[in-house]
């Protein structure tokens, strides 16, 4: 019978942790939302433990009613999913539109309520029932089978936590995991039924004159300890948990491994108590100690965790960054965990059994184990709404851990005091409890520090468990739902003074704080998702930015004239708190008439809001980061459309490191299935800015950025001065982001399978980078420039252009031109833009062509010459390469090597967009008889081929680009061959040429993979 205890414990905890995935969605992933989430499942609970309390003496097989239970929590498990599905769908197209923003959140909460409460009050009546029908069977063990219960549930809810995250998301998805545990109830009631026609008459309370009536008047104070302590267990979970997430990440993985380890500390503890129960002369008494024990335990995890950060450092140090280390790290997470939760968790899984086993011994029949076990879970509610809203937020981590066992220390002396037996003896345990109980509070308060250096440290991300010496911490809260902080770092050799800005230890935002100082990365990102939607329309009268940040967005976006109100919503208001520590970087979101900040979800905001936006930037943190991945799945996406006017624009941020070209794919897919345009650009080399539009073609970067003074001077101090600076943004168009999608094949990242939720955290372990992005726009074919319609670059443009932004193809405009006085001209002295390898190659070919030896070593030469095309031709304009390639100069003696000459052709022809004549040159190269000089030469195959291929692109010519790749890849050098740059061109010349702009979800299928054979992803 207690391994179908187990089997119970394991579906509730399932349920749990899927409904929570439901009604977030639903809801939206704010803290009031949780809290409600949470209130619903205890409080039904609490409500059917009561109502069985009630009833449960006159049941005559409470065993039976157990099992009929059970089998209809599974029937409702079974059919969630899709009366969730019909539900919502009908609340949004049917419900919402006609009412109000209060009336929204009015159904919205009351839609939820309908959705789980019934099935919460259900499996609140599971633990009294199932307790009532096995202590008629094994009677005389009450204590037994109560410690024995809790354990058995408690130990199958902590597998629960694991499998749900680690297996059954993973496997089937929310679906699966609720289809899973509705199976397990059905099978729990098959199984226990044939158990009911063994069980025996009920306990009934008892009472004897006036001491039956003074033991009716007792349970009160057992039933308010019960709760008490309920509220305790509930504030040290969650504080825990808080804590936790600062050294161990703010992922679905730490959450459950943290969520595990506390309740197997509780059912470890039913477990102790299971063989020595019955044997207690007071069981109050005895928890009487156990509170005290609890209390002195959860002060004492403030040591154990004051070191957490230490052991993470450590680990990150040796562990291997791959997918093995990744689960060694899981498993050493769970262990810090259970150092931290799990003593005070052990002494909390006895205090149900022994209060329970208490009013029993007292008479009061089986209607006890559903009053204490109510009070409990009600307990438990308090706790978590003190927690969430006021303690943590008011007190911070470190005193609302201490209020909490102050509150069990207290409960514990005042059992001792009320149930001890009288005499010297129980005034001496009570002097003892309490002496115990001061030093473990004072020791606490001041011998534990929680340094916000090491608080924010993010040692789950680089190793190091203290920020850098000289960091001054500005700003520091415990918020509802995140550590929030604003730090300075020491300045830097060229003067330059930043300031971060954290969530739980991971850094959102970074910005240069003297104006004199270059610019930290992060500023271009966040100045280029405001101006590159203000470069491609005139004005936006209704701008929506979801998640706050540093605020400079939302900044930048009002140095606009042409931007009307801006919506901001952020879920933490500690992050708005603490954003005004940038000062005059981000004023305008503070200052600025036409800033709204708004305080919600963004997902529940816009949904309940009847104003349409012309423009949504959507900049959450990472998808890594709890509750965050919603804002890049293929339902938000399908939501945005429908949010937007006609004519309107979605602009998202998307991480490239400490992520795989997998997940970046899966978040593209469900954009390309909503929108019909979508396009990226880079901010840097880390950050992707995609712009998607629902309807119709998003058209080509306009100067009208820079008609704004404001956000000219914004834009000017990161770099971006012409418009060219600004083109040099550009990666992809909707053709290369499918050519993406196929070279890297993933499921669209769904709410329902949450593929980004589960796998980033992995993938931010291992320190995975996306350079596709990067490499295209630096690849030796101009394939940004095609795709985005854009001129190359001249040179007279470098003189007014600014510093560019932080992206390699800046770098390579420089590197460009210095190669190209020293090959025509001759001079030297190159700077850091241009490689010692490249230099070198140039010095040699003008030397060889100046002495006319060039076809004294043709395969050398000809490499040479690729290379230093692969630098050039893609850089500069047409016709600033007419005495570089074209009519080369530098050039004494036409080489006679048909390999010199035809490299010099090859590369003449595509430096001035000749790509007929590239398509003629290059394939006679392949066919001809020195075809296997080029194919065995790395330099060589890759240049000539995907010079080929990128002639097709342009020519439009997928047909010819598919007997080209299969005719040649095959032959390629293995370097060239799995070169993903050369994929992805390959891929995108066999594309069938675009025609209008398809309608979301449906045109080119991002899925439907053109087959790379030879090696190819």
């Amino acid at each position: 019978m207690l391994w179908l205890f187990v089997l119970s414990g394991f579906s509730g905890l399932v349920y749990q942790s899927i409904w929570t995935h439901y009604l977030g969605l639903f809801l939206g992933h704010s803290s009031y939302a949780q809290s409600l989430v949470l209130l619903l499942f205890m409080g039904g609970m609490a409500c059917g433990a009561w109502l069985v309390s009630r009833r449960s003496e006159l049941l005559a097989r409470p065993l039976l009613a157990y099992a009929a239970i059970e089998l209809i929590i599974g029937l409702f498990g079974l059919a969630f999913d899709p009366a969730y599905g019909a539900l919502t769908r009908w609340a949004y197209t049917s419900v919402f539109p006609g009412i109000g923003v209060e009336g929204v959140q009015l159904v919205r909460w009351s839609l939820a309520t309908a959705l789980v409460l019934p099935q919460c009050i259900l499996l609140g009546a599971t633990f009294p029932l199932m307790s009532a029908g096995f202590i008629r069977i094994k009677e005389g063990a009450q204590g037994e089978v109560l410690s024995g219960l809790y354990f058995s549930n408690s130990i199958g809810a902590a597998a629960g936590a694991l499998v749900a995250t680690y297996l059954l998301l993973p496997g089937v998805g929310l679906p699966g995991a609720m289809m899973t545990a509705g199976l397990l109830n059905v099978l729990i009631a098959i199984f226990i039924y044939p158990l009911t026609k063994s069980e025996s008459p009920a306990i009934v309370a008892t009472s004897h004159g006036a001491q039956g009536s003074r033991r009716r008047r007792l349970p009160m104070f057992v039933l308010l300890v019960a709760a008490l302590t309920g509220a305790s267990s509930f504030v040290y979970e969650i504080t825990w948990v808080r804590m936790l997430s600062l050294a161990l990440g703010t992922t679905i993985h730490a959450f459950e491994l943290m969520l595990a380890a506390f309740i197997a500390g509780i059912a470890m503890g039913g477990l102790w108590l299971r063989s020595r129960a019955d044997s207690l002369d007071s069981p109050l008494r005895t928890a009487g100690w156990v509170q005290v024990w609890m209390g002195l335990a959860a002060l004492a995890s403030m040591f154990v965790y004051a070191h957490s950060f230490e052991w993470v450092g450590w680990l990150m140090r040796v562990i291997v960054r791959g997918s093995e280390g990744y689960g060694l790290y899981n498993v050493a997470s769970g262990i810090i965990s259970l150092l931290v939760m799990f003593p005070a968790a052990f002494f909390a899984g006895m205090t149900l059994p022994l209060l329970t086993l208490a009013l029993l011994r007292q008479g009061h029949g089986e209607r006890a184990i559903g009053q204490v076990y109510a009070f409990n879970t009600l307990g438990a509610i308090v706790g978590i709404l003190l927690a969430a809203h006021l303690l943590l937020p008011g007190l911070g981590l470190k005193l609302a851990l201490a209020v909490a066992a102050a509150i069990d220390l207290l409960l514990g002396m005042l059992l001792l005091k009320r149930y001890s037996i009288s005499g010297f003896g129980a005034r001496r345990e009570i002097a003892w409890a309490a002496g115990l109980s001061a030093a473990g509070i004072s020791c606490a308060l001041m011998f534990v520090h929680f340094d916000p250096l090491m608080l924010n440290s993010s040692v789950y991300r680089h190793g190091r468990s203290m920020l850098a010496e000289g960091t001054k911490v500005i700003f520091s809260k415990d918020g509802k739902t995140a550590t929030v902080a604003v730090y300075e770092e020491p300045a830097r050799g060229d003067g330059a003074i930043s300031r971060s800005i954290s969530t739980n230890g991971k850094v959102d935002a970074g910005l240069t704080i003297n104006p004199s100082a270059p610019p930290a990365i992060d500023e271009s990102t966040m100045v280029l998702l405001a101006a590159l939607p203000l470069s491609l329309k005139a004005e936006y009268p209704h701008v929506g930015v979801i998640g706050f940040g540093s605020g400079m967005t939302t900044h930048s976006l009002l140095g606009s004239r042409n931007v009307g109100r801006v919506d901001t919503v952020e879920i933490e208001p500690a992050m708005v708190e603490a954003a005004r520590h940038f000062g005059s970087k981000v004023a305008r979101a503070y200052e600025d008439p036409r800033s709204n900040i708004v305080i919600d979800d963004a997902k529940a905001y816009f949904s309940a809001s009847p104003t349409k936006y012309d423009l949504i930037v959507s900049e959450p943190s990472n998808p890594w980061m709890g509750g965050t991945a919603s804002l890049f799945s293929r339902e938000f996406y399908s939501f945005v459309p429908g949010q937007l006017n006609s004519g309107g624009l979605f602009v998202q941020w998307l991480q490239l490191y400490e992520i795989n070209p997998q997940l970046v794919s899966s978040v593209i897919t469900g954009m390309l299935a909503n929108f019909s345009d979508v396009r990226a650009y880079l901010a840097n080399e880390s950050d992707l800015i995609l712009v998607a539009s629902p309807k119709g073609r998003i058209p080509a970067l306009g100067a009208d950025a820079f008609n704004s003074e404001l956000l000219q001077a914004d834009l000017a101090r990161v770099g971006v001065k012409t418009l060219h600076d600004l083109q040099d943004s550009f990666v992809m168009d909707r053709r290369g982001l499918i050519a993406f999608t196929q070279q890297y094949p993933a499921r669209a990242n769904s709410d329902y399978f949450p593929l980004l939720q589960l796998k980033a955290p992995e993938a931010r372990f291992r320190n995975d980078q996306v350079a596709d992005f990067g490499g295209i726009s630096v690849a030796p074919w101009p394939i940004t420039k095609l795709l985005a319609g854009h001129s190359r670059r001249p040179i007279n443009d470098e003189a007014t252009g600014g510093s560019g932004l932080p992206l390699r193809v800046v770098s390579k405009n420089r590197a460009a031109r210095e190669l190209r006085r020293a090959i025509v001209d001759g001079k030297g002295n190159l700077t850091v833009n241009v490689t010692p390898s490249d230099a070198l190659n140039a010095e040699v070919l003008r030397s060889r062509a100046e002495a006319c030896s060039l076809d004294k070593d043709p395969v050398g030469s000809a490499d040479m010459i690729y290379s230093l095309a692969i630098e050039t031709v893609p850089f500069m304009a047409a016709g600033d390469q007419v005495d570089l390639w074209q009519k080369p100069t530098w050039v004494k003696c036409a080489p006679k090597d048909s390999a010199v000459a035809d490299a010099f052709a090859l590369v003449a022809a595509a430096s001035q967009d000749d790509q007929e004549a590239v398509l003629a040159i290059g394939q006679r190269m392949l066919g001809g008889p020195g075809a296997r000089g080029v194919l065995s030469s790395e330099i060589a195959s890759h240049y000539v081929l995907g010079s080929l291929h990128y002639a097709a692109l342009a020519t439009q010519q997928p047909e010819l680009a598919k007997i080209l790749h299969s005719t040649y890849t095959p032959h390629l050098p293995p370097i060239a061959s799995s070169d993903p740059i050369l994929q992805l061109l390959a891929r995108l010349s066999m594309q069938e040429a675009p025609a209008a702009s398809p309608a979301p979800g449906m045109g080119t299928d991002p899925t439907e993979s053109v087959s790379l054979r030879s090696g190819s992803k």
